[in-house]
Order: structure tokens, then C-alpha cells, then sequence
């Protein structure tokens, strides 16, 4: 989608992985950190405003990268930390 648009690959892209997180019962405010891997480092100050816009107090990497379709220009990823209790479980 939106070949060629960074702008809206990333709010799809976004969109796409707060579905994700959602399934878990968890958001965005539950990712300790993210990565984000673009095509080109032409994109770069666009998409970091954006990210530091959206997402001020999550720590993420950006990385040159070859991104996995070839009409995408942008991917990420995050790992969701979220607290579950299972007295089967001992606390570690």
C-alpha cells in the first residue's frame, strides 16, 4: 500500500502492529523499545519526527535496512513487555 509514500506507509505501518499488540491485550505504551528499519536514508528526518511525535518515551533504532517486500519502504519492531501472574509461577 501507498507505494512510494513514507508518510503513509508508516501511519499504516503503525496501525498495523498497534492491531497486533492488541490481540495481547496490550498498546504501544507497553513496548520497552522499538527498531525501525527503512529502505532509504533519505527518509530518515521524516520518519524520526514522526516517530518522536507519536512515541516520545519509547526508546528506538533506526537502521539502515533492505526491507523484506520491495515496495516497502519502511518495517519495525517492538517488544511488548506486559505484566502477567501465574501462581504456578514463582516471581523471578
Amino acid at each position: 500500500m501507498h507505494v512510494g509514500d513514507i508518510v503513509l506507509q508508516t501511519q499504516r505501518m503503525w496501525e498495523n502492529v498497534e492491531a497486533l499488540l492488541a490481540e495481547a491485550q496490550m498498546t504501544m505504551n507497553d513496548c520497552a523499545q522499538i527498531i525501525v528499519y527503512l529502505r532509504d536514508t533519505a527518509d530518515y528526518a521524516t520518519v524520526r519526527q514522526m516517530f518522536a511525535e507519536r512515541y516520545p518515551d519509547i526508546p528506538t533504532v533506526f537502521t539502515l535496512a533492505p526491507v523484506c517486500r520491495p515496495t516497502w519502504l519502511i518495517e519495525m519492531e517492538c517488544v511488548g513487555v506486559d505484566e502477567r501472574s501465574n501462581p504456578q509461577y514463582r516471581a523471578f
